[in-house]
């Protein structure tokens, strides 16, 4: 039983381990050397985006920072005098952000629609979207798509502050769904077995399930604040 409870705490140490991590999200406009992690982050993103924590969080900050990156690398590309559906493609990245737009414009098709397609995954591009209409046939458009990689570079520096700004209280939901755990062992470790009064009464399973429930309740509104927060971006 001492051997149990030593592993509950010691697990319980290492799950709230990474809520520091919390903050440790990719600059901006990420160095170079970042985009072979961002390649790997592919095939994983639609069950990142299932899930819930840290890991979720840094893999869909790491596809803003990848479409930001595009955009400029779009925007520098249309400065060099590129064609504006060879620099679409050019700057698609790998894999790509625009994949409808990048296909789109090497058949001559309406890049503008497949832009609104691909701001399903990345809203952002819904700018570029706009941009593209009023801009493909004048001059401006290096201007206008540079102003709006620059206003979302910004954006994420707003969003990875506040992202600083959460970590505490979500290390502290993390604390009260950890605390229970700890309690159970210092229970054992004290020489009591809270495990056979919690499965085999009545009262034990009536306070185990509401415990259960509100802990839920507490981690699925404390996220609920975050989203809320974030989405005001």
């Amino acid at each position: 039983m001492i051997l149990l409870s030593a592993l509950l705490v010691a697990g319980a140490v290492a799950w709230l381990m990474p809520s520091a991590g919390d903050r440790r999200l990719p600059p901006a406009l990420g160095a170079e050397g970042r985009r072979g992690l961002m390649e790997r982050l592919g095939p994983r993103m639609a069950a990142a985006r299932l899930g819930m924590g840290p890991a979720s969080r840094r893999v869909q900050a790491a596809e803003r920072v990848r479409t930001i990156q595009a955009m400029s690398a779009l925007a520098a590309e249309l400065e060099s005098g590129q064609p504006p559906s060879v620099a679409l493609v050019r700057a698609r990245g790998r894999p790509p952000v625009w994949p409808r737009a990048a296909a789109t414009a090497a058949q001559g098709g309406d890049v503008a629609a497949a832009l609104e397609l691909d701001a399903q995954a990345h809203p952002v591009l819904r700018q570029v979207a706009a941009c593209w209409r009023v801009g493909v046939h004048g001059s401006g458009l290096a201007a206008s798509i540079s102003r709006v990689a620059v206003a979302a570079r910004a954006a994420e520096d707003v969003r990875v502050e506040m992202e600083g700004q959460l970590a505490g209280p979500r290390a502290t939901a993390r604390v009260l769904v950890v605390l229970p755990l700890v309690g159970v062992a210092f229970g054992f470790m004290l020489g009591t077995d809270p495990l056979a009064w919690l499965l085999g009464s009545t009262p034990g399973l009536i306070c185990l399930a509401g415990g259960v429930g509100l802990t839920v309740l507490g981690l699925w509104w404390t996220g609920r604040i975050a989203a809320s927060v974030e989405r005001r971006l």
